[in-house]
C-alpha cells in the first residue's frame, strides 16, 4: 500500500448504520500519487506504480500542437489513449488504463513548443486503483451473477447493453444507464453531485466478460468495454430524490445507438412485482441480480421504507458498493421502476429511489429526455 493519504475515507458511523449508501464513498477505488512531469519537446518516459488495478493520469494542462501526438500506453501494450494535435485542455483525467505490469509509458512526438508557448503537457498527479473491500448490501452469499451467465436471456441481455460503468473524477465508481434516445444518462446524485463531476466522468459501455467463469468477472475494472464519453452536460439533479441526469458528450467515432436505451415506467414500482437489477458492483464487469437467497425471483418487498431517504422501496436482491445508480427493472414490462441507491441487507431490505419521483421532477423542469417513457418502442 502506498504511503499516501487515500482520497476517499470510510465513515465508521455510516458503516455501522443499518442503511448506508452503496456509492463511491463505500468503495475505495483509488489513491492519489503526486507526480510532476512536463514537456515542451518530444519525450518518452515511464510512470512506475506496481500492484494496482488501474492508472488514471491527471493533466494540469494539455496543449498538443498541430502535428503532435501524445500517447499513454500500459506497460503490456494492451491499453492506450492518444491525444492529437490541436487538443487543449485543463484539469482533466485521461481515460483510465489497465495497469498491465504496473505502469504507464508516456510518449510525445511532434514539434517543440517555444518558451513563450509553455508546455505540451503537465502531469501533476495520477490515480492508482486498489482492489476494493466488499462489505455491504449483500443479503447473504452473493446470488448475483456475471452478465454472460444469462446470455440465453435475450431481454435482460439487451437491457444490459445500456448499463454503464462510471469512473468519476478518476477516483470513484458507480453505475449509470442510458435513458431515452438522445444520449442521456441517469445515475444517483451521490455519484454525480456537481457540474465538475460531470466534466470528469468516464462512461464505459459493454464492460462485461465473454464467459460466465472468467476470473476477471470479479476484478475491479476488469473486462474493459468501450469508453463512449469522458465528460457530460449536467442537466438536472436532486439530492432528496438522489438522482442526476446528464447528457453525454459522445466521443468522435462512437456509435452510441448500438447500445440502445432503457425506458421508464412513470407510475414507479408496484408491491410484490418481480424485479431485477443490472449494474457494476465493486466496479466489476456487469452483473445481474435476479434471484434472492432462497432462489426465488426478486420482488418489491416494501412499497415505502425509511432508507437512505425517507420514502424508498425495498427488495432483497444482492448489491454492493459501485451498484449505486443501477436501474431496478420490472420483469413484467422490462421498464425501469427505480434507481438503486441504498444498502440495508442483511438486516433489512436494500433500497431504491422510486422512479416516479424522478419523472415528476424532470417534467417540472422540462428536462425529461425524448423517448424516456415506456409505451413507445425502445431501441
Amino acid at each position: 500500500m502506498f504511503g499516501f493519504t487515500k482520497l476517499i475515507a470510510f465513515c465508521a458511523a455510516a458503516v455501522a448504520a443499518k442503511q448506508v449508501y452503496t456509492p463511491q464513498s463505500a468503495i475505495q477505488v483509488a489513491v492519489p500519487i503526486k507526480y510532476d512531469l512536463s514537456a515542451s519537446a518530444p519525450i518518452s518516459t515511464d510512470i512506475y506504480n506496481p500492484a494496482n488495478t488501474f492508472v488514471s493520469v491527471h493533466f494540469e494542462s494539455l496543449n498538443v500542437p498541430e502535428g503532435g501526438i501524445l500517447t499513454l500506453t500500459s506497460f503490456d501494450g494492451a491499453d492506450s489513449v492518444t491525444f492529437h494535435g490541436g487538443e487543449s485542455k485543463k484539469d482533466v483525467y485521461a481515460e483510465w488504463l489497465t495497469a498491465g505490469k504496473g505502469g504507464v509509458k508516456v510518449k510525445y512526438d511532434g514539434p517543440t513548443l517555444t518558451k513563450d508557448a509553455g508546455n505540451v503537457f503537465v502531469i501533476d498527479k495520477i490515480m492508482v486503483g486498489k482492489q476494493a473491500p466488499v462489505f455491504e448490501s449483500l443479503c447473504g452469499p452473493d446470488k448475483s451473477k456475471p452478465a454472460p451467465c444469462y446470455a440465453d436471456d435475450s431481454v435482460k441481455t439487451k437491457s444490459g447493453k445500456a448499463v454503464a460503468r462510471l469512473l468519476i473524477g478518476g477516483s470513484s465508481l458507480c453505475t449509470g444507464w442510458l435513458v431515452g434516445s438522445e444520449g442521456h444518462l441517469l445515475t444517483n446524485h451521490h455519484c454525480i453531485e456537481t457540474e465538475d463531476d460531470a466534466k470528469n466522468l468516464q462512461v464505459e459501455l459493454g464492460a462485461e466478460c465473454k464467459t460466465c467463469d472468467d476470473p476477471n468477472n470479479q476484478k475491479q475494472l476488469g473486462c474493459k468495454g468501450e469508453i463512449v464519453a469522458t465528460d457530460a452536460k449536467f442537466v438536472a439533479s436532486d439530492e432528496l430524490a438522489d438522482f442526476t441526469l446528464v447528457k453525454l458528450n459522445i466521443k468522435d467515432g462512437v456509435d452510441i445507438k448500438k447500445y440502445g436505451y432503457l425506458q421508464i415506467r412513470p407510475e414507479g414500482p408496484k408491491l410484490n412485482e418481480q424485479i431485477h437489477i443490472l449494474g457494476h458492483a465493486v466496479g466489476w464487469p456487469k452483473r445481474f441480480a435476479i434471484v434472492t437467497q432462497n432462489g426465488q425471483l426478486g420482488t418489491v418487498t416494501n412499497s415505502s421504507i425509511p432508507s437512505c431517504q425517507p420514502d424508498e422501496f425495498g427488495y432483497v436482491l444482492d448489491t454492493q458498493g459501485g451498484n449505486s445508480g443501477s436501474p431496478v427493472i420490472s420483469n413484467v414490462d422490462n421498464a425501469v421502476v427505480g434507481i438503486h441507491n441504498c444498502g440495508g441487507c442483511p438486516t433489512g431490505p436494500n433500497g431504491g429511489i422510486k422512479i416516479d419521483k424522478v419523472v415528476d421532477i424532470l417534467k417540472k423542469a422540462n428536462a425529461l429526455p425524448k423517448d424516456a417513457i415506456a409505451g413507445k418502442p425502445a431501441c
